[in-house]
């Protein structure tokens, strides 16, 4: 592939403002450099994708453009190249735009060492690295920060040639770091020489719009109304036109509306409402996860701040109750017990001593965050967000302080109770206690209960699909044929989590678990279509799902290659087991 040529048209697209077509010409190429091989022109257009997809608020996307980029790194041996730190400062990148802040400081500053280490000298590479890291200092507060790494890019993009647009985006940068430290006339120097640098560009720049918001906003403070809301027109126009209503237009369209609102109170209520419309259009790419891990992120230093002492022994995420850990949330389940929170917890001598009090500082934080109400707690649900005590999660979830030791004390435990203490996410645990436990917890089951449980599902697959199901057909007993159909999906999904080592959830979740889990997570459309099947059809589906969980445990070792009757091979699962006494 020539990919010169390819970029030269991708480059074209977005002259002639044909952003429809981006995406699919890039997936396209990308397609055919896999056919031919040419692994280097799949690199190009990935890092290429990705900030497209960045730049239209597609965060999620442009993260697993990035995972594909690096692990294509990886496979070509260049792990520890420049190739890969600057795959990395795209994800960097990709974290700081999504609201992940001090995730993407992190690995700036790892970036950065990686370029140390490899001796990087390319001008280009250490000012963007700059630059990105002045935006997400911005972006965490610290302005004074953003100011200094600003001012070391700029020397560095005037001293390169055809770097004029680098240096403008820098400029505009260091102005929004100057407006918020309240110097307005180095502000207005750096804008207006951005504002030349854009102009004077052969092509339009998508950074412009920046430029121009800036100085709206630096009209508002000067209070040169008229001149603010022309300016904020303009960036508006300019954001449309290369994006689309992503989140910048609608942050732009809340500027307009603080601007307009003392001399137009009605327009500026109505442009509030279009901004809530637009972010509210932005929300089903962000799932509860990552909506409690960008709330955590915002607002940690806040929050931890009062606690230096015992901060580093806080553990940070969400984990429990609630469709949004098990990442299965969607619009539907967001009328309750959906929102933005985390959980944090203590030992019980840090809860004792300032547990109360962080709660306190917790129930203070905003209530509504990326376009997200309040969470709003349904009357049953208890607290799910919050301070808890460490001893108290096991106390809900395991029965008991601490972690099961014998079979008797694992088997009281409902598995469904497993599945909420092992899922979601740990964003932070310093101290490692929370996470030991939950370590533990996620091996799974003891070899003699694994194996049980397994014999026990296989078994009863056979029992209710291969036997009950076609029998209570022949005697013309639709009902109890129907209710063999039902209890074979049921176990036919707890057999697969068994084979997954995962723990099965509630019986709601059970069929969309399977589609998440690595192994034989295919069987998950069968299993659907199984369940819209009318009983006297379902035989040959039935078979098709038996058949393939036949395969993965022969594949496991549990079993040998033999007859299709799955009741025929439990003795060999249960073979394995100590403790049976069959």
């Amino acid at each position: 592939m020539d990919i010169q040529s390819v970029l030269q048209t991708l480059d074209g697209l977005f002259q002639q403002g044909a952003y429809d077509q981006v995406e699919p010409f890039m997936l396209a190429h990308i397609a055919q450099a896999e056919a031919e091989g040419d692994k280097g022109a799949v690199l190009s257009l990935l890092n290429e994708l990705m900030g497209f997809y960045r730049a239209h608020s597609r965060f999620q996307d442009s993260l697993a453009v990035a995972s594909k980029a690096l692990g294509l790194l990886e496979e070509l041996g260049l792990k520890n190249s420049v190739h890969y730190a600057t795959t990395l400062l795209n994800v960097a990148t990709a974290w700081r735009a999504d609201g992940q802040t001090q995730r993407a400081i992190g690995l700036f500053e790892e970036v950065g060492r990686m370029f140390l280490a490899l001796g990087v000298e390319d001008a280009f590479l250490v000012a963007t690295l700059y630059n990105n890291l002045a935006l997400a200092w911005q972006e965490a507060g610290d302005h004074a920060k953003a100011v200094q790494f600003l001012e070391a890019a700029l020397p560095i993009s005037r001293g390169r040639p055809g770097a004029e647009h680098d240096v403008a985006v820098s400029l505009t940068n260091l102005a929004q770091s100057r407006l918020r430290l309240g110097q307005l006339t180095e502000a207005r120097i750096a804008l207006e020489e951005a504002d030349r640098l854009f102009t004077a560009l052969p092509r339009p720049s998508g950074h412009h719009s920046a430029a121009i918001a800036a100085l709206g906003e630096l009209c508002f403070k000067e209070g040169r109304l008229a001149e603010a809301v022309a300016f904020y027109e303009r960036a508006l126009a300019e954001i449309e036109t290369r994006f689309g209503k992503n989140q910048p237009y609608a942050d732009m369209l809340e500027s307009l509306a603080v601007v307009l609102e003392s001399s137009d109170p009605a327009r500026s209520a109505k442009l509030s409402a279009e901004a809530r419309q637009v972010a509210a259009s932005l929300r089903p790419q962000l799932k509860g996860l990552e909506l409690a891990r960008r709330y955590y992120e915002s607002f940690r230093g806040e929050l931890l701040a009062n606690w230096a002492p015992v901060a580093h022994r806080v553990a940070a995420g969400l984990v429990g109750h609630g469709s949004e850990c098990f990442g299965f949330d969607d619009e539907l389940s967001r009328d309750h017990d959906f929102g933005p929170g985390f959980c944090l917890w203590l030992t019980d001598a840090d809860h004792a001593a300032i547990g109360a009090q962080m709660q306190a500082d917790y129930d203070r934080l905003p209530r509504e965050f990326a376009g997200f109400p309040a969470r709003q707690a349904s009357p049953r649900s208890g607290q799910r967000v919050g301070v808890f005590r460490i001893s108290d999660f096991c106390r809900e979830f395991l029965g008991a302080p601490e972690l099961p030791v014998s079979e008797a004390d694992w088997l009281q435990i409902p598995e469904e109770r497993l599945a909420c203490a092992t899922n979601g996410e740990v964003f932070s645990d310093p101290l490692g206690e929370f996470s030991r436990i939950r370590t533990a917890l996620q091996a799974y089951y003891p070899d003699g209960i694994l194996r049980r449980k397994l014999a026990q599902a296989v078994a009863k697959m056979a029992q209710s699909g291969q036997y009950n199901l076609p029998r209570a057909l022949q005697r013309g007993e639709p009902a109890a044929a129907l209710m063999a159909q039902a209890d074979f999906i049921r176990h036919a999904c707890a057999a697969i989590h068994v084979l997954n080592r995962r723990y099965a959830p509630v019986a709601k979740w059970l069929v969309r678990s399977v589609g998440s889990l690595p192994t034989l997570s295919a069987l998950q459309a069968p299993l659907n279509q199984l369940a819209q099947t009318p009983a006297k059809e379902a035989g040959a589906l039935v078979e098709t799902i038996c058949a393939a969980v036949l395969q993965e445990l022969i594949a496991q070792g549990f079993t040998q290659a033999g007859d299709a009757f799955l009741e025929a091979h439990v003795d060999n699962i249960l073979a394995g087991d100590k403790s049976n006494k069959a």
